[in-house]
């Protein structure tokens, strides 16, 4: 038995299809008067069991927050997106929240592929924004980016930058460009979020690092967290080309991030998972670091590197590449220099630092390789590293033949040695709303020095990006360490549902033998289920839950009613409530259904309830 509770959680708010519309055809209108002329500073764009097909919006107002229900789809109308227009801009704005678990902006990405000229059609396009937060939102089918982070082109726009931006727990698939672009943007988090399948015009990647003038900005960036996917294009692409030592210093730190089969043969630039480079003469000055990153399964090269030594400092610390460049073109080695300029005279190229990273591949060619031109560039420089190779053939490395201030050493083994891990936790329940994390553990049972990963798989009733997040699919041991404490964070989702199970399994990639310890079972439960009643709340009891035929449902509240939707979004039922009352499911099919429990007379009271069909 449950008890659910529906209140007025916001002093202003306005929920669009009942207080401004909404059009089975065309709800443009209806979201532009919210986003544009409204005075409420909380728009609930609410799942009517539909679509909102809408052409371009943008947000014309500040210090607002936008809640997209779950099971909502923005979706783009067909026909009316010109070159330049994204379904959800906001320009010149400040201080704007959207929070979006479980909802979905989609665009007609074939429709953009046919007319041949789109790249900017973006789904999210932040332009000189100011403090905005986005969380749990995915982004799809775009004719450009799945985000865009860029400059205004206003004239009267204050500043050339976006600037404290965050992206948290979003999901960029199947977009046109780019999964995310960051053109010019000061202090950017970008937390746990996945890019993935990327594809249809340059530069295709699943993050783009790429300023196109010279005064915009790469300032305090943090990817942490994230996993970047079957991108047809690199997994992240750091582009200096347009900026030089004029421009204010890039800092860009991407930490426990993993990438995995990205680049694809059809795009004929940068085989290579990281892709960084400079403007080749005087480039712009600063650092990206990487550290506890893990390349895994790719055809090509981890790490493809194109810059002066007197530009920007690239580092990598406690990385691991592994099962890399297994396609035995040339030029495909795991970390790959080349000189920036074949025609004009320019500094040593190089500057890069690799500590204890690990690189696991079969291929019989050196870890390190590169192309030099005598003529313009007197070679590689500035180059350190400490790495620990697992090849089957005699590892070696080239420097060229006239390297400065380069020093590499390594550790070769034939194979991985055998190592045993297991997973553990110390606490397997956690309440929803109470406890903030699942913190789990992973131990190294015999004494590896080197770095090395372990796959996880997430498996269970409890849904990623409804009722946790952060699935890294990996975790990382640091070179010398036994142990790690991992954590996944916890979604209050507002429903009222059954204990819910989240499986993490460990998975056999090669670099471990697994114990029978291998497995961990978290149990996530609600945080509670007595409520008061007062004006501004509903109760009720329903019954049973999990469901094979019929829910009973008792309430003393009064003008109450109750709508059904599939996880799809799709309206089943609705009826209203009396004191008792009963849900006949006996025809629904098996699965995960949603109970919106509404007041008649409080547009702005409302709860929703997950309930499962058997």
């Amino acid at each position: 038995m449950f008890l659910g509770i529906v209140t007025n959680a916001f002093a202003t708010k306005i929920i669009v299809s009942e207080d401004i519309g909404f059009d089975t055809i065309n709800s443009t209108t209806f979201l532009e008067t919210a986003l544009t002329t409204s005075v409420a500073d909380t728009i609930v764009v609410d799942n009517v069991g539909m679509d909102w097909y809408t052409g371009p919006l943008d947000v014309n107002r500040d210090n607002i927050t936008i809640i997209l229900e779950r099971g909502v789809i923005l979706r783009a109308l067909p026909g009316v997106y010109g070159e330049f227009d994204s379904l959800l801009r906001i320009r010149d704005r400040s201080n704007i929240t959207i929070k979006a678990y479980g909802a979905s902006i989609i665009m007609n990405k074939q429709e953009y592929v046919n007319l041949a000229d789109s790249e900017f059609r973006h789904c999210v396009n932040l332009e000189s924004a100011i403090n905005i937060w986005i969380e749990g939102l995915t982004v799809k089918d775009s004719g450009g980016d799945g985000f865009s982070v860029s400059k205004s082109f206003l004239p009267s726009s204050p500043q050339n930058y976006c600037e404290n931006i965050t992206l948290k727990n979003c999901v960029s698939n199947n977009n046109y460009r780019q999964g995310l672009s960051l053109i010019s943007v000061k202090d950017a988090n970008i937390l746990y979020s996945e890019f993935s399948d990327t594809n249809g015009v340059l530069p295709e990647d699943g993050i783009d690092i790429e300023p196109f003038d010279i005064d915009q900005r790469i300032e305090n960036v943090l990817i942490k967290g994230c996993r970047i996917l079957n991108n047809n294009g690199n997994a992240i692409q750091v582009a200096m080309e347009f900026m030089d030592d004029t421009s204010n210093d890039i800092s860009i730190n991407v930490e426990d991030t993993y990438m995995s089969s990205n680049h694809d043969p059809s795009n004929t630039f940068a085989y290579a998972e990281l892709n960084i480079d400079d403007n080749g003469s005087n480039g712009v000055d600063g650092f990206v670091n990487f550290s506890n990153c893990y390349i895994d399964n790719s055809d090509w090269t981890a790490v493809y590197i194109s810059k002066t030594v007197d530009s920007y400092q690239a580092n990598f610390e406690n990385c691991v590449f592994k099962d890399i460049s297994n396609d035995p073109i040339a030029f495909n080695n795991p970390i790959f220099f080349e000189v920036t300029d074949y025609s004009n005279p320019v500094s040593r190229f190089g500057g890069a630092s690799f500590q204890d990273c690990t690189i696991i591949y079969d291929e019989d060619i050196p870890f390190i390789d590169l192309v030099e031109n005598s003529s313009t560039s007197d070679g590689l420089g500035d180059v350190n590293g400490n790495f620990y190779i697992v090849n089957p053939n005699s590892p070696s490395f080239l420097t060229g033949v006239n390297p400065n201030n380069v020093s590499i050493t390594f550790e070769s083994l034939s194979a991985l040695p055998t190592t045993q891990v297991e997973i553990s936790a110390s606490q397997l329940n956690y309440t929803e709303g109470l406890d903030p994390e699942f913190i789990y553990s992973l131990e190294r049972t015999t004494n590896t020095l080197l770095p090395l990963a372990v796959n996880l798989n997430f498996t269970g009733t409890a849904t990623y990006g409804d009722d946790y997040y952060r699935q890294p699919s990996f975790a990382l041991f640091e070179f010398g360490q036994q142990e790690t404490n991992e954590s996944i964070g916890i979604i209050n989702d507002d429903i009222d549902e059954l204990e819910e199970e989240l499986q993490l399994t460990l998975v056999d990639n090669g670099c471990y033998s697994l114990l029978p310890e291998n497995e961990i079972t978290l149990l996530l439960g609600e945080s509670t289920l007595s409520i008061i009643e007062n004006e501004n709340e509903i109760t009720l009891e329903f019954y049973p839950n999990p469901v094979k035929d019929k829910v009973s449902i008792i309430t003393e509240s009064k003008n109450l009613y109750l709508e059904v939707f599939d996880m799809f979004g799709k309206k089943m039922e609705q009826l209203s409530l009396e004191n008792t009352n009963i849900l006949n499911m006996l025809n629904y099919s098996s699965g995960v259904y949603i109970l919106k429990i509404g007041n008649k007379s409080k547009k702005n009271s409302y709860r929703n309830i997950k309930i499962i069909k058997e």
